[in-house]
């Protein structure tokens, strides 16, 4: 079972398809239960990998307050430091990284940070998915498994980028992708070249 706190956007709603179109078994959160979605609390307690989808800003509190259903569970940070100013999107990341502050919260958890590249609107379509994703994390099985999830998902391939604190400068990526999106009117991702 994977569970996907923050279901109800784009990002969530998309990746939760694309993955039980895989034939994956998907619980969608939300601090608002309707319809389909069902409580965060819910969606992570049977889940043995969890995604969590929120707005940066609330990834540290949300990841302290499902800490005692995330322990021991593989916990996905995909949240980037994006910022608009003036209707313009840059980056502020703090000194350690979304997905390191999740791990902070949930010591208990195996953290890997993924996705960053990958456009929750191109998520949320039809289209396949022509790009690689991203990983960085401090456990090999941990990554291992989301690597196979991020495999179902994208036409390219999983790419290692190392450790979880490799996570600093893979999350504010997203706010470039955001800025070429936005000059080329298109939802780029990826592709890493020159691997084995």
């Amino acid at each position: 079972m994977i569970g996907i706190v923050g279901g109800s956007g784009d990002f969530g709603r998309g990746l939760g398809a694309r993955l039980r179109a895989a034939g994956e078994e998907v619980a969608l959160g939300s601090r608002t239960p309707r319809d389909d979605l069902v409580a965060n609390e819910d969606a992570c307690a049977d889940a043995a990998v969890v995604f969590l989808s929120v707005p940066p800003e609330g990834v540290e509190s949300m990841s302290a307050a499902l800490a005692p259903v995330l322990a021991g569970k593989i916990v996905v940070s995909v949240a980037s430091p994006v910022v608009f100013r003036d209707g313009k999107p840059g980056a502020e990341p703090g000194d350690v990284s979304l997905a390191e502050l999740t791990a902070r919260a949930v010591p208990d958890a195996r953290v890997v940070a993924g996705f960053h590249t990958v456009s929750a609107k191109t998520l949320a379509g039809d289209a396949p998915l022509e790009e690689d994703v991203l990983l960085a994390g401090d456990d090999a099985e941990a990554k291992a498994e989301v690597a196979r999830l991020a495999e179902l998902v994208v036409a390219g391939r999983a790419v290692d980028a190392g450790r979880l604190e490799v996570a600093r400068w893979l999350e504010p990526v997203t706010a470039v992708l955001i800025n070429v999106n936005r000059a080329y009117k298109a939802h780029s991702g990826i592709v890493v070249t020159g691997l084995p």
